[in-house]
């Protein structure tokens, strides 16, 4: 036995009470930038569109360049690169 279908009515009666954004693992989600939403499919990480890559590290490096860096200073580019997925 099938259950019968819902009307256009109450269906929009359910999506008016829907898990918009509640959760990680809410049914619904809006698009955007904040923890619960989805990105969009042409996000590019500027943080307008979606999260600004290498936002809050601490990247701990200058962020102008010198004549010359430490071995400590290059280190820490190459920890925030990988703390942000790129390497292997």
């Amino acid at each position: 036995m099938t259950s019968p279908t819902p009307g256009s009515n109450e269906v929009n009666k359910f999506h008016a009470n829907s898990d918009v954004d509640s959760s990680s693992v809410a049914q619904h989600h809006t698009l955007g930038i904040q923890h619960d939403q989805a990105s969009p499919g042409d996000h590019n990480h500027n943080g307008k569109n979606s999260r600004k890559i290498g936002k809050g590290i601490n990247v701990g490096f200058p962020t102008t360049a010198n004549a010359t860096y430490s071995q400590a200073q290059m280190q820490a580019v190459i920890d925030a690169l990988r703390a942000l997925g790129l390497g292997t």
